[in-house]
């Protein structure tokens, strides 16, 4: 063996390590890619994550670079071990125990370990080399990429369209996900989950029964309604009919009675009528809507109890369900 055989086979055994560990572990980051961060990213004018994004949304073209990469770096390698054990075929096999160590460990273990934690920072990083790569095998990956287009077109695909419909489940992974991410806050996080936990149930699990409602009657003095409301501490005094029982129509804010002279028939406001048979999302937009801060749960022209668009928030934002008070029952 001379030096330049020596030489030759110590530069291709230390390229071929490269290149496998590189494509071993570009693959494996690319699985742990957030597709969220990279569309966001993308969207926000970066041009990596433009890049990452494509071959995100083209596997084939990612996958099909990788295995090619992988097996151009077994060859170099093996080429290598060749051309260093050439004098006798024992020498090759010992060779090859020798070494196998060293390609496990530093061509597959580590860097698909490094890519694994750190997924998007090593790929930003490599993605320029990627390119390259990628533009270089072409050739070799177009073939390829069409056999397996060719494959897909013999496959159902009468429900393609449902994978671009995100499930309940999958879009809890993926909130999740973003918020691991640091793409989303915890106060955004808990609104999220607390939307897809409590936007179905029914508005009377959060409702005060008409016959605990604290309240007054339409005929009630203004000073007397202040006084109601200092003894119970409330801020908002529900209002009802003087002829009907547990007819409640509307409130009145003790700000407005404080700061105003008129009588109290002027300051009420008239709460929504809410069928009973709507949920807790539906109840809070007509309350938005409406502009109200309190509704009335019915059963058609039968009043059940009353709702506040602040208890119906503060349960979204909880990460336990528990029923908040509204217009204060009564003790």
């Amino acid at each position: 063996m001379n030096w330049l055989q020596l030489i030759t086979a110590f530069v291709l055994f230390l390229l071929g390590i490269y290149l496998s560990a590189f494509f071993s572990g570009s693959e494996i980051g690319f699985y742990r890619l957030s597709y969220i961060r990279l569309t966001i990213d993308s969207h926000a004018g970066d041009r990596i994550a433009k890049r990452l994004l494509w071959f995100a949304q083209h596997p084939s073209y990612f996958v099909a670079t990788t295995l090619v990469g992988n097996n151009v770096s077994n060859y170099m390698i093996t080429l290598a071990i060749g051309l260093l054990a050439s004098d006798a075929v024992w020498m090759e096999i010992v060779a090859t125990l020798l070494i196998s160590p060293i390609v496990f460990v530093f061509a597959e273990l580590m860097p698909k370990n490094l890519y694994y934690r750190a997924p998007m920072t090593l790929l930003r990083r490599d993605s320029k080399k990627f390119i390259v790569f990628f533009r270089l095998f072409l050739v070799i990956t177009f073939p390829l990429i069409w056999i397996s287009k060719l494959f897909e077109r013999f496959e159902k695909s009468e429900n393609r369209t449902l994978e671009l419909v995100l499930g309940r489940k999958r879009l809890v992974q993926v909130l999740s996900h973003g918020h691991q991410q640091g793409l989303l806050t915890d106060v955004q996080n808990r609104l999220i989950h607390g939307l897809l936990h409590t936007a179905t149930q029914p508005i009377g699990d959060s409702m005060i029964p008409a016959n605990r409602v604290l309240g007054v009657d339409d005929d009630t003095s203004r000073q007397e309604t202040i006084e109601y409301a200092r003894r119970y501490g409330v801020s908002s005094v529900a209002v009802k009919c003087s002829e009907a029982v547990a007819s409640w129509y509307g409130y009145v804010r003790v700000v407005d009675l404080v700061v105003s002279q008129k009588p109290l028939s002027a300051l009420i406001r008239k709460m929504p009528r809410l069928e009973s048979s709507s949920n807790k999302l539906e109840a809070l937009l007509a309350l938005r809507s409406s502009g109200q801060a309190y509704g009335v749960v019915c059963d058609g022209a039968t009043n059940l109890g009353t709702i506040s668009e602040r208890g119906l928030i503060e349960q979204m934002l909880r990460s336990e369900q528990t029923v908040v008070p509204h217009i204060p029952s009564s003790r």
